[in-house]
This record gives C-alpha cells, sequence and structure tokens, in this order.
C-alpha cells in the first residue's frame, strides 16, 4: 500500500526526533544509524530512505532548529515598529524561544556541548562558516540602517555591532544551556536586550 504525503512526513519527523534523542545520549560521534532506527521504530532502509547518511540526518536536524531561529527573527521584524524596537524583539525572541520550544532547546544543546569534530561532518562544518559569514553580513545591514537613520551612535561599525550582536546572544545561550536552574532564559531576555542595546545606541 502506498503511503500518503501526511504519513511519508510522520515517518520522516518520527526518524529525526530519534536521532535527537540518541545523538543527545551518546553524542554525534558514538551513534549508529541502528541506535536512531531503534529509537525511532523504524528499519535502517526507511532511514536511508529518507537521509543519505548520518550527517545528513545530523544536518536536518540543524536545518530544524535554524527554521525556528529564521521564523522569530521574522516576526519580530513584523511586529517592530522602530529600529530600536526590532533590535530588541530580535533578541528579546531569539533568547525566549529557546526556553519555550523543547525541539529547538535541545538541538542547540547537542550542537554546542554533544557534536565535536567528526571527519563526516566536515563538509556541514565548512557549510556553517560561510554561513555564519552571510549572518554577519545581514545583521550589518541591519544596524547600518540604524547608524544611517540617527538610532545608533554615528561612531560604531556596523560589522562590529554585528558581531557583538551574536556573540551577546551565543553567550547567554550557551551560559543558559549549561546551567539552566540558574536563571530563566525566557524571563530575563528583556532585561539582556535592554543591556545590549543602551550600549549602542545614540
Amino acid at each position: 500500500m502506498r503511503r500518503t504525503a501526511e504519513e511519508a512526513a510522520q515517518t520522516r519527523q518520527s526518524i529525526l526526533d530519534g536521532a535527537l534523542k540518541v545523538f543527545s545520549q551518546k553524542g554525534y560521534h558514538a551513534a549508529t544509524l541502528a541506535n536512531v532506527a531503534e529509537a525511532a521504530q523504524v528499519t535502517r532502509g526507511a532511514i536511508y530512505h529518507y537521509f543519505d547518511n548520518k550527517a545528513k540526518l545530523y544536518e536536518a536536524l540543524l536545518k530544524e532548529a535554524s527554521t525556528i531561529g529564521s521564523d522569530t527573527v521574522q516576526q519580530a521584524i513584523k511586529e517592530g515598529n522602530s529600529f530600536v524596537e526590532i533590535c530588541t524583539l530580535i533578541l528579546e525572541r531569539s533568547l525566549a524561544v529557546l526556553e519555550s520550544n523543547v525541539q529547538m532547546k535541545r538541538i542547540m544543546a547537542l550542537s554546542l556541548f554533544k557534536t565535536g569534530f567528526d571527519p563526516e561532518l566536515v563538509e556541514l562544518d565548512e557549510a556553517r562558516q560561510q554561513e555564519a559569514v552571510t549572518t554577519v553580513e545581514a545583521i550589518a545591514q541591519l544596524m547600518q540602517a540604524g547608524i544611517a537613520n540617527g538610532d545608533l551612535r554615528a561612531n560604531l561599525d556596523p560589522h562590529d555591532v554585528a558581531r557583538a550582536f551574536i556573540a551577546y546572544q551565543n553567550g547567554l545561550i550557551k551560559l543558559w544551556l549549561t546551567n539552566q536552574q540558574a536563571f530563566s532564559i525566557g524571563d530575563r531576555a528583556p532585561q539582556f536586550a535592554k543591556i545590549f542595546l543602551n550600549g549602542i545606541v545614540a
């Protein structure tokens, strides 16, 4: 019997969920597709139907997190009116979604703490490095617009502000994931955003 598109999508998601569970427990390098198949309650053949190899499966998980993050940023841009409000919402929402979205949190923790170097991921790492460059450029353009309209201090370099913005956000994320009981990153996100914005507004 031919499977429906909905059933196929459910199977694919079950595989991703199983992979996230196994990768998180064993670490990427030690995990096997047999482990993933067992966790997802599918055959290894079913995994290969959707993903070429373990690296592609891991890449799909990162794309899930990236999509959640991108959607969060786009929604913040739509809701914000002024430049400062948009930047504030981007930082607030990007931090808060980590606590409210369990899938996002688990993928970020996997990426930061349970992956490490693996030859299988070299190509993916190179792509992520290029993506990081693109992200800096996109944020730098936003910061340049803020400088041009007088919202940010004129003596700032937009690329420096963009890198500081990313580093500040990533640092808070890593700090919270290391000890989630220490504070609520969602509750404190508005204060964190205010601290950063106070350092760059005109």
